[in-house]
């Protein structure tokens, strides 16, 4: 008996051609099946480059549009609704209160002087008038004492309203720079992680340099920061501008009612959020760079944790400091001289 073999040709593709394959696969707008494929198949991320397909996006662009645009239109409308109101416009109008009345004191004080004066040119009497604590005035007398204290009057409405116009610019321009900072914050924030690229891949050199993707961390941060923090970032986002402008949004008895303790612990909270995303993307960059396992990536042994949390609080601080710098000279500039 002739046995004949057969053989079984198995078809074997390239990492290339399966990451084409699962991109294929998903449907809707690029920005977001984008994020499903490095979410799902983080292992053919760095092949992306290499299978030139249409519709995928560069880290940093990814990036942008997927952390700062939104974050950017945010805060910008955040700043037109805010910027004239919260705790400056609430002193501006006590002063423009206060200012109209004052204005209304002075005005009932002309007001008689003009009336007593009248009644003095009118008198058939010469003397014998009383104009304030003076008594027994001859009519001119008291007709020149009135004509002083109207135009003493009218001197301290002009100075009042001097000072006043001093108080409201100041204010304005305490408004103003508060905004720019309450408002720009987010957008620093979104700044920073998108910045933090390049220093993560620096600090990831010395221990990971021996492993060949090492050397595109930066690539590999902006994926999976992007793809996991897509609406963390969003959340975040909206949380900053509704606290930092909470005054702006009426939520100042908020603060108020849940004391320092409650605005220490919502702060913990948010810090806690910002460290989970990191822990998380920790994890798929371990997986898509080929690094070595841990056991505990919730201990100090993940030094990628570490090296994100660095970077991005790097980055942010050197961010934020020319915003403050800015909404100093933007105070500078509008206040009164």
């Amino acid at each position: 008996m002739e046995v004949e073999g057969q053989a079984e040709f198995i078809e074997v593709k390239s990492p290339i051609d399966r990451f084409k394959e699962e991109w294929a696969k998903l449907s809707g707008k690029a920005l977001f099946r984008q994020r499903k494929l490095v979410l799902q198949n983080p292992d053919l991320v760095q092949y992306a480059e290499l299978a030139r397909i249409q519709g995928w996006k560069q880290p940093l662009m990814f990036a942008l549009q997927g952390l700062l645009l939104a974050t950017f239109f945010l805060s910008a409308f955040g700043w037109l609704i805010t910027r004239d109101e919260g705790r400056h416009a609430d002193r501006i109008a006590r002063v423009q209160d206060e200012l109209a009345s004052q204005l209304k004191t002075d005005e009932a004080v002309i007001d008689a002087a003009q009336f007593e004066m009248g009644r003095v040119e009118t008198s058939r009497k010469t003397s014998g008038f009383t104009v304030a604590s003076s008594t027994n005035l001859t009519r001119e007398e008291a007709i020149q004492q009135l004509n002083a204290l109207i135009d003493e009057t009218k001197n301290s409405q002009e100075e009042y309203k001097r000072h006043a116009a001093v108080k409201v610019q100041n204010l304005r321009a305490g408004g103003d720079a508060f905004a720019l900072v309450a408002c720009g914050t987010p957008v620093v924030f979104s700044l920073a992680l998108i910045f933090a690229a390049p220093l993560f891949r620096k600090l990831m050199q010395k221990p990971y340099g021996r492993f060949r993707l090492a050397g595109q961390a930066d690539s590999y941060y902006l994926y999976f920061v992007t793809s996991r923090g897509l609406w963390l970032n969003l959340g975040l986002v909206i949380v900053l501008n509704a606290v930092l402008s909470g005054s702006a949004y009426g939520l100042s008895g908020v603060s108020e009612a849940i004391g320092a303790i409650g605005r220490i612990l919502f702060w913990l909270a948010v810090y806690s959020l910002l460290v989970y995303w990191f822990f998380i993307v920790s994890k798929d960059l371990h997986k898509a760079m080929q690094l070595p396992k841990i056991q505990d990536y919730a201990g100090l042994e993940n030094r990628v944790l570490l090296h994100l949390h660095n970077s991005f609080w790097a980055a942010f601080l050197v961010l934020e400091a020319p915003l403050a710098l800015l909404s100093y000279g933007v105070y500078l500039l509008e206040k009164a001289r």
